[in-house]
Protein backbone atom coordinates (compact mmCIF):
# COMPACT_ATOMS: atom_id res chain seq x y z
CA UNK A 1 0.00 0.00 0.00
CA UNK A 2 0.94 2.75 -0.10
CA UNK A 3 1.17 10.93 2.37
CA UNK A 4 3.45 13.35 0.94
CA UNK A 5 3.86 17.05 1.41
CA UNK A 6 3.52 19.71 -1.25
CA UNK A 7 5.56 22.50 0.36
CA UNK A 8 2.39 23.79 1.96
CA UNK A 9 1.15 23.44 5.48
CA UNK A 10 0.44 19.78 4.76
CA UNK A 11 3.10 17.91 6.69
CA UNK A 12 1.98 14.31 7.17
CA UNK A 13 -1.31 13.14 5.66
CA UNK A 14 -1.98 9.44 6.22
CA UNK A 15 -4.26 7.54 3.88
CA UNK A 16 -7.22 7.73 6.24
CA UNK A 17 -7.07 11.50 5.82
CA UNK A 18 -6.05 11.93 2.23
CA UNK A 19 -8.34 9.20 1.01
CA UNK A 20 -11.44 10.34 2.80
CA UNK A 21 -11.55 14.08 2.70
CA UNK A 22 -9.81 15.36 5.85
CA UNK A 23 -6.98 16.56 3.68
CA UNK A 24 -5.35 18.95 6.13
CA UNK A 25 -5.10 16.86 9.30
CA UNK A 26 -1.79 17.42 11.06
CA UNK A 27 0.00 15.26 13.60
CA UNK A 28 -0.50 16.60 17.12
CA UNK A 29 2.52 14.79 18.56
CA UNK A 30 5.89 14.26 16.92
CA UNK A 31 9.20 13.02 18.22
CA UNK A 32 12.35 11.46 16.87
CA UNK A 33 13.45 8.15 18.34
CA UNK A 34 16.46 6.16 17.13
CA UNK A 35 16.56 8.33 14.03
CA UNK A 36 12.94 7.49 13.16
CA UNK A 37 10.17 10.06 13.27
CA UNK A 38 7.17 9.00 15.36
CA UNK A 39 3.93 10.92 15.00
CA UNK A 40 0.35 10.67 16.24
CA UNK A 41 -2.71 12.05 14.53
CA UNK A 42 -5.56 13.68 16.49
CA UNK A 43 -8.54 11.56 17.49
CA UNK A 44 -11.09 12.84 15.00
CA UNK A 45 -13.99 10.57 15.89
CA UNK A 46 -14.65 7.61 18.16
CA UNK A 47 -14.72 4.30 16.31
CA UNK A 48 -17.37 1.86 17.48
CA UNK A 49 -15.24 -1.25 16.94
CA UNK A 50 -12.56 -0.55 19.59
CA UNK A 51 -11.70 1.85 22.41
CA UNK A 52 -9.12 4.27 21.04
CA UNK A 53 -5.75 4.95 22.62
CA UNK A 54 -4.76 8.55 23.22
CA UNK A 55 -2.07 9.88 20.86
CA UNK A 56 0.48 10.07 23.70
CA UNK A 57 -0.10 6.42 24.61
CA UNK A 58 0.07 5.38 20.95
CA UNK A 59 3.44 7.12 20.53
CA UNK A 60 4.68 5.40 23.70
CA UNK A 61 3.68 1.98 22.36
CA UNK A 62 5.46 2.60 19.07
CA UNK A 63 8.57 3.70 20.94
CA UNK A 64 8.51 0.57 23.11
CA UNK A 65 8.13 -1.67 20.04
CA UNK A 66 11.06 0.02 18.30
CA UNK A 67 13.21 -0.37 21.40
CA UNK A 68 12.36 -4.06 21.57
CA UNK A 69 13.27 -4.53 17.91
CA UNK A 70 16.58 -2.72 18.37
CA UNK A 71 17.38 -4.76 21.46
CA UNK A 72 16.69 -8.20 19.99
CA UNK A 73 16.88 -8.21 16.18
CA UNK A 74 20.22 -7.10 14.68
CA UNK A 75 19.00 -8.50 11.34
CA UNK A 76 16.02 -6.12 11.28
CA UNK A 77 18.00 -3.20 12.68
CA UNK A 78 20.67 -3.52 9.98
CA UNK A 79 18.00 -3.03 7.33
CA UNK A 80 16.33 -0.20 9.23
CA UNK A 81 19.67 1.58 9.32
CA UNK A 82 19.93 1.18 5.54
CA UNK A 83 16.57 2.90 5.13
CA UNK A 84 17.58 5.71 7.49
CA UNK A 85 20.80 6.26 5.57
CA UNK A 86 18.90 6.62 2.31
CA UNK A 87 15.79 8.55 3.28
CA UNK A 88 13.33 9.58 5.94
CA UNK A 89 11.63 6.92 8.05
CA UNK A 90 8.32 7.73 9.72
CA UNK A 91 5.81 5.73 11.77
CA UNK A 92 2.42 7.34 12.35
CA UNK A 93 -0.28 6.28 14.79
CA UNK A 94 -3.65 7.14 13.25
CA UNK A 95 -6.70 5.93 15.16
CA UNK A 96 -8.92 6.61 12.15
CA UNK A 97 -7.01 4.00 10.14
CA UNK A 98 -8.41 1.87 8.68
CA UNK A 99 -11.92 2.82 7.71
CA UNK A 100 -14.34 0.47 9.45
CA UNK A 101 -14.46 -2.86 7.65
CA UNK A 102 -16.71 -5.83 8.29
CA UNK A 103 -14.61 -8.53 6.66
CA UNK A 104 -11.09 -7.84 7.91
CA UNK A 105 -8.98 -5.91 10.37
CA UNK A 106 -6.00 -3.94 9.04
CA UNK A 107 -3.22 -3.52 11.58
CA UNK A 108 -0.75 -1.32 9.72
CA UNK A 109 0.25 -0.38 6.19
CA UNK A 110 3.25 0.90 4.26
CA UNK A 111 2.65 3.91 2.03
CA UNK A 112 5.46 4.43 -0.50
CA UNK A 113 3.68 7.15 -2.46
CA UNK A 114 2.72 9.55 0.28
CA UNK A 115 5.81 11.73 0.33
CA UNK A 116 7.25 13.60 -2.59
CA UNK A 117 10.64 12.51 -3.75
CA UNK A 118 13.36 14.89 -2.66
CA UNK A 119 16.60 15.89 -4.30
CA UNK A 120 19.54 13.55 -4.09
CA UNK A 121 17.46 10.43 -4.68
CA UNK A 122 16.18 10.29 -1.11
CA UNK A 123 13.06 8.27 -0.47
CA UNK A 124 10.51 8.39 2.30
CA UNK A 125 9.41 5.29 4.15
CA UNK A 126 6.07 5.77 5.90
CA UNK A 127 4.16 3.24 7.98
CA UNK A 128 0.74 4.00 9.43
CA UNK A 129 -0.27 1.93 12.45
CA UNK A 130 -4.01 1.90 13.10
CA UNK A 131 -6.19 1.66 16.18
CA UNK A 132 -5.96 -2.14 16.32
CA UNK A 133 -2.22 -2.62 15.85
CA UNK A 134 -1.15 0.09 18.30
CA UNK A 135 -2.81 -1.91 21.11
CA UNK A 136 -0.94 -5.13 20.38
CA UNK A 137 1.59 -6.34 22.92
CA UNK A 138 5.11 -5.07 22.33
CA UNK A 139 6.64 -8.11 20.62
CA UNK A 140 3.80 -8.47 18.13
CA UNK A 141 3.82 -4.75 17.36
CA UNK A 142 7.59 -4.88 16.84
CA UNK A 143 7.12 -7.75 14.37
CA UNK A 144 4.50 -5.71 12.49
CA UNK A 145 6.94 -2.79 12.25
CA UNK A 146 9.58 -5.18 10.87
CA UNK A 147 7.07 -6.48 8.32
CA UNK A 148 6.08 -3.01 7.09
CA UNK A 149 9.33 -1.07 7.39
CA UNK A 150 11.93 -3.75 6.79
CA UNK A 151 9.96 -5.92 4.37
CA UNK A 152 8.03 -3.35 2.36
CA UNK A 153 10.53 -0.57 3.03
CA UNK A 154 13.37 -2.54 1.44
CA UNK A 155 11.16 -3.31 -1.56
CA UNK A 156 10.54 0.41 -2.01
CA UNK A 157 14.24 1.19 -1.58
CA UNK A 158 15.26 -1.47 -4.11
CA UNK A 159 12.61 -0.51 -6.65
CA UNK A 160 10.68 -3.78 -6.46
CA UNK A 161 7.22 -2.42 -5.67
CA UNK A 162 6.46 -1.34 -9.23
CA UNK A 163 7.77 -4.56 -10.76
CA UNK A 164 6.43 -7.41 -8.60
CA UNK A 165 2.98 -8.78 -7.90
CA UNK A 166 1.25 -7.83 -4.66
CA UNK A 167 1.12 -11.46 -3.56
CA UNK A 168 4.91 -11.78 -3.94
CA UNK A 169 5.63 -8.48 -2.20
CA UNK A 170 3.55 -9.63 0.75
CA UNK A 171 5.20 -13.04 0.81
CA UNK A 172 8.66 -11.48 1.02
CA UNK A 173 7.60 -9.03 3.75
CA UNK A 174 6.17 -11.94 5.75
CA UNK A 175 9.52 -13.73 5.50
CA UNK A 176 11.22 -10.68 7.01
CA UNK A 177 8.56 -10.63 9.73
CA UNK A 178 9.23 -14.31 10.39
CA UNK A 179 12.88 -13.52 11.11
CA UNK A 180 11.92 -10.72 13.49
CA UNK A 181 9.61 -13.11 15.33
CA UNK A 182 12.52 -15.50 15.77
CA UNK A 183 14.76 -12.74 17.09
CA UNK A 184 12.05 -11.35 19.37
CA UNK A 185 11.76 -14.75 21.02
CA UNK A 186 8.13 -15.34 20.07
CA UNK A 187 7.70 -19.07 20.70
CA UNK A 188 7.22 -21.05 17.46
CA UNK A 189 4.86 -23.57 19.10
CA UNK A 190 2.17 -21.10 20.15
CA UNK A 191 -1.18 -21.34 18.39
CA UNK A 192 -0.71 -17.80 17.08
CA UNK A 193 2.67 -18.56 15.52
CA UNK A 194 1.47 -21.85 14.05
CA UNK A 195 -1.47 -20.03 12.43
CA UNK A 196 0.94 -17.35 11.20
CA UNK A 197 3.23 -19.89 9.49
CA UNK A 198 0.29 -21.69 7.89
CA UNK A 199 -1.06 -18.38 6.63
CA UNK A 200 2.32 -17.48 5.14
CA UNK A 201 3.00 -20.77 3.39
CA UNK A 202 -0.56 -21.66 2.47
CA UNK A 203 -1.68 -18.26 1.19
CA UNK A 204 0.76 -15.49 0.32
CA UNK A 205 3.76 -17.75 -0.35
CA UNK A 206 1.93 -20.65 -2.03
CA UNK A 207 3.26 -19.74 -5.51
CA UNK A 208 6.77 -19.41 -4.09
CA UNK A 209 6.41 -22.90 -2.61
CA UNK A 210 5.25 -24.35 -5.92
CA UNK A 211 8.24 -22.75 -7.62
CA UNK A 212 10.64 -24.41 -5.17
CA UNK A 213 8.95 -27.77 -5.63
CA UNK A 214 9.22 -27.48 -9.42
CA UNK A 215 12.95 -26.82 -8.95
CA UNK A 216 13.36 -30.05 -6.99
CA UNK A 217 13.82 -28.34 -3.62
CA UNK A 218 12.53 -29.82 -0.39
CA UNK A 219 10.06 -27.08 0.57
CA UNK A 220 9.75 -28.13 4.21
CA UNK A 221 13.53 -28.08 4.52
CA UNK A 222 13.74 -24.69 2.78
CA UNK A 223 11.26 -23.32 5.29
CA UNK A 224 13.39 -24.77 8.09
CA UNK A 225 10.65 -27.08 9.37
CA UNK A 226 9.02 -24.13 11.11
CA UNK A 227 12.19 -22.16 11.83
CA UNK A 228 13.70 -21.11 8.49
CA UNK A 229 17.16 -19.81 7.80
CA UNK A 230 15.75 -16.53 6.53
CA UNK A 231 18.80 -15.26 4.58
CA UNK A 232 18.93 -18.61 2.72
CA UNK A 233 15.16 -18.51 2.12
CA UNK A 234 15.44 -14.97 0.78
CA UNK A 235 18.08 -16.13 -1.70
CA UNK A 236 15.57 -18.70 -3.00
CA UNK A 237 13.02 -15.88 -3.17
CA UNK A 238 15.37 -13.75 -5.27
CA UNK A 239 15.66 -16.66 -7.74
CA UNK A 240 11.87 -16.89 -7.77
CA UNK A 241 11.55 -13.12 -8.39
CA UNK A 242 13.97 -13.30 -11.33
CA UNK A 243 12.02 -16.27 -12.75
CA UNK A 244 8.74 -14.31 -12.61
CA UNK A 245 10.28 -11.33 -14.36
CA UNK A 246 12.04 -13.45 -16.96
CA UNK A 247 8.81 -15.26 -17.85
CA UNK A 248 6.77 -12.04 -17.87
CA UNK A 249 4.41 -13.11 -15.08
CA UNK A 250 5.21 -10.10 -12.89
CA UNK A 251 5.08 -7.56 -15.71
CA UNK A 252 1.64 -8.70 -16.85
CA UNK A 253 0.22 -8.61 -13.31
CA UNK A 254 1.69 -5.18 -12.54
CA UNK A 255 0.47 -3.73 -15.85
CA UNK A 256 -3.02 -5.07 -15.19
CA UNK A 257 -3.05 -3.57 -11.69
CA UNK A 258 -1.89 -0.16 -12.97
CA UNK A 259 -4.53 -0.23 -15.69
CA UNK A 260 -7.24 -1.02 -13.15
CA UNK A 261 -6.08 1.79 -10.85
CA UNK A 262 -6.23 4.21 -13.77
CA UNK A 263 -9.76 3.05 -14.59
CA UNK A 264 -10.83 3.37 -10.94
CA UNK A 265 -9.40 6.88 -10.70
CA UNK A 266 -11.09 7.97 -13.93
CA UNK A 267 -14.39 6.61 -12.60
CA UNK A 268 -13.88 8.45 -9.30
CA UNK A 269 -13.14 11.72 -11.11
CA UNK A 270 -16.23 11.35 -13.28
CA UNK A 271 -18.36 10.67 -10.21
CA UNK A 272 -16.92 13.74 -8.47
CA UNK A 273 -17.94 15.89 -11.45
CA UNK A 274 -21.34 14.26 -11.87
CA UNK A 275 -22.34 14.52 -8.21
CA UNK A 276 -20.66 17.91 -7.68
CA UNK A 277 -19.11 16.47 -4.52
CA UNK A 278 -16.71 19.01 -3.07
CA UNK A 279 -15.15 16.38 -0.84
CA UNK A 280 -14.42 14.05 -3.76
CA UNK A 281 -13.09 16.90 -5.87
CA UNK A 282 -10.65 17.73 -3.10
CA UNK A 283 -9.48 14.10 -2.99
CA UNK A 284 -8.82 14.21 -6.74
CA UNK A 285 -6.90 17.46 -6.33
CA UNK A 286 -4.85 16.07 -3.44
CA UNK A 287 -3.87 13.03 -5.46
CA UNK A 288 -2.58 15.18 -8.30
CA UNK A 289 -0.84 17.56 -5.90
CA UNK A 290 0.97 14.68 -4.19
CA UNK A 291 1.33 12.34 -7.14
CA UNK A 292 -0.46 9.55 -5.28
CA UNK A 293 -1.32 6.83 -7.77
CA UNK A 294 -1.17 9.34 -10.64
CA UNK A 295 1.53 11.46 -12.25
CA UNK A 296 2.23 14.48 -10.07
CA UNK A 297 0.62 17.53 -11.66
CA UNK A 298 0.57 20.62 -9.43
CA UNK A 299 -1.38 22.79 -11.87
CA UNK A 300 -4.10 20.19 -12.48
CA UNK A 301 -4.27 19.43 -8.77
CA UNK A 302 -4.75 23.11 -8.00
CA UNK A 303 -7.59 23.28 -10.50
CA UNK A 304 -9.42 20.41 -8.81
CA UNK A 305 -8.90 21.92 -5.36
CA UNK A 306 -10.28 25.19 -6.72
CA UNK A 307 -13.44 23.40 -7.91
CA UNK A 308 -13.94 22.08 -4.39
CA UNK A 309 -13.21 25.46 -2.81
CA UNK A 310 -15.70 27.25 -5.05
CA UNK A 311 -18.36 24.86 -3.78
CA UNK A 312 -17.67 26.15 -0.27
CA UNK A 313 -15.61 23.25 1.11
CA UNK A 314 -13.53 24.79 3.96
CA UNK A 315 -10.52 22.38 3.77
CA UNK A 316 -10.22 23.13 0.05
CA UNK A 317 -10.55 26.85 0.71
CA UNK A 318 -7.69 26.61 3.20
CA UNK A 319 -5.49 24.79 0.69
CA UNK A 320 -6.33 27.35 -1.99
CA UNK A 321 -5.25 30.05 0.44
CA UNK A 322 -1.90 28.37 0.97
CA UNK A 323 -1.42 27.71 -2.75
CA UNK A 324 -2.10 31.35 -3.60
CA UNK A 325 0.11 32.57 -0.76
CA UNK A 326 3.07 30.46 -1.87
CA UNK A 327 2.51 30.58 -5.64
CA UNK A 328 2.51 26.79 -5.67
CA UNK A 329 0.97 25.68 -8.98
CA UNK A 330 -0.34 29.16 -9.75
CA UNK A 331 0.58 32.82 -9.77
CA UNK A 332 1.32 34.14 -6.29
CA UNK A 333 -1.61 36.30 -5.17
CA UNK A 334 -1.64 37.32 -1.48
CA UNK A 335 -5.01 39.09 -1.73
CA UNK A 336 -6.64 35.99 -3.22
CA UNK A 337 -4.92 33.91 -0.55
CA UNK A 338 -6.35 36.22 2.12
CA UNK A 339 -9.82 35.83 0.63
CA UNK A 340 -9.70 32.02 0.62
CA UNK A 341 -8.27 31.80 4.13
CA UNK A 342 -10.87 34.26 5.41
CA UNK A 343 -13.65 32.21 3.82
CA UNK A 344 -12.36 29.05 5.48
CA UNK A 345 -12.11 30.72 8.90
CA UNK A 346 -15.62 32.16 8.51
CA UNK A 347 -16.92 28.62 8.04
CA UNK A 348 -15.29 27.51 11.29
CA UNK A 349 -12.15 25.94 9.81
CA UNK A 350 -9.86 27.06 12.61
CA UNK A 351 -6.71 25.55 11.12
CA UNK A 352 -6.70 28.42 8.62
CA UNK A 353 -6.53 31.03 11.38
CA UNK A 354 -2.77 30.83 11.91
CA UNK A 355 -2.02 31.16 8.19
CA UNK A 356 -4.49 34.04 7.93
CA UNK A 357 -2.88 35.91 10.84
CA UNK A 358 0.58 35.47 9.34
CA UNK A 359 -0.55 36.71 5.92
CA UNK A 360 -2.46 39.62 7.41
CA UNK A 361 0.79 41.20 8.61
CA UNK A 362 2.05 41.38 5.02
CA UNK A 363 -0.96 43.18 3.51
CA UNK A 364 -1.97 46.81 3.38
CA UNK A 365 -5.37 47.92 4.74
CA UNK A 366 -6.65 48.26 1.17
CA UNK A 367 -5.52 44.72 0.28
CA UNK A 368 -7.16 43.29 3.39
CA UNK A 369 -10.40 45.13 2.62
CA UNK A 370 -10.40 43.73 -0.91
CA UNK A 371 -9.67 40.23 0.41
CA UNK A 372 -12.55 40.41 2.91
CA UNK A 373 -14.92 41.57 0.16
CA UNK A 374 -13.95 38.62 -2.03
CA UNK A 375 -14.36 36.25 0.92
CA UNK A 376 -17.94 37.42 1.50
CA UNK A 377 -18.78 36.30 -2.03
CA UNK A 378 -17.63 32.71 -1.38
Amino acid sequence: MGCRSVALALAIIPLSCAGHGNAVAQPILKMEHRGIELAAMPLREQQNDILLLAPKTGIHNLKMALDRLYATSPFSVRHLETLKENGRVTIVYDAAFPKRQLSKVTIAAFFPDFFQKETGGLKHFLVVVGRFGVKWETNKLAAVIAHELVGHGLQHFRGHRDKDRKIDLECEALIYEMRSRQDLGIRPDTNDNIRFRKHVRGNWCADFGRYMTARGLNVDKAWGYGRPNVPALLRHFDDYRRHLRRTGVSAKAVAAAKSQRAIDFATFKAEAERTKSAKKMLIVGQRYLKGVGVKLDIRLGSQWVAKSARLGHPPAQFIMGVLNATGHGMRKDPVEAYAWLSAAVAKGFNKASKSLAKLEKQLSPAQKAEGRQRAEER
